[in-house]
């Protein structure tokens, strides 16, 4: 797809039931969501939850509604601040924390994981998963996990 614009096709389905029974007729309907995106998309779509700054590498990680994760470079002398998008999550992404040193970022999404960035190379290294805990980041964890 050669356009930068992502699009959101909705497609509704109707059914009609009868009950016999009841001598009533029953309407109900559902809507079924699409968004064709692009390739690469540079911006935030829903808003963000979550900033951490990196300022050693001077780079900023964002936490999206739209389950991608971003890193941007913070320098003034860059044209374009977009370096990369960080998907694993399937639903918001509720809080990030950089820990050990700038090289690990974990993040906590509204899909109940847990997940273990390398975050100078941007790939997902290890999912935790949660089940109830949605929204919190836990310090035993994180120490844990820059103790290795």
């Amino acid at each position: 797809m050669e356009s930068a614009v992502a699009f959101a096709v909705c497609i509704l389905k109707s059914a009609f039931s009868i009950s016999e029974r009841y001598n009533e007729i029953t309407y109900t309907h559902s809507t079924v969501s699409y968004v064709i995106r692009d390739e690469v998309e540079k911006y935030n779509r829903n808003g963000v939850n979550a900033l951490q700054l990196d300022p050693a590498l001077n780079r900023l990680f964002t936490a999206g509604r739209d389950s991608i994760i971003r890193i941007w470079s913070v320098n003034q002398h860059k044209q374009d601040p977009y370096i990369a998008s960080m998907e694993h999550h399937t639903d918001w992404v509720n809080d990030i924390v950089l820990c050990c040193n700038g090289k690990t970022l974990i993040s906590a999404s509204s899909d109940t994981t847990v997940k273990v960035w390398n975050a100078h190379k941007g790939f997902c290294m290890s999912t935790l998963r949660t089940h109830k805990v949605k929204n919190i980041i836990c310090k035993y964890c994180i120490l844990s996990i820059c103790k290795r």
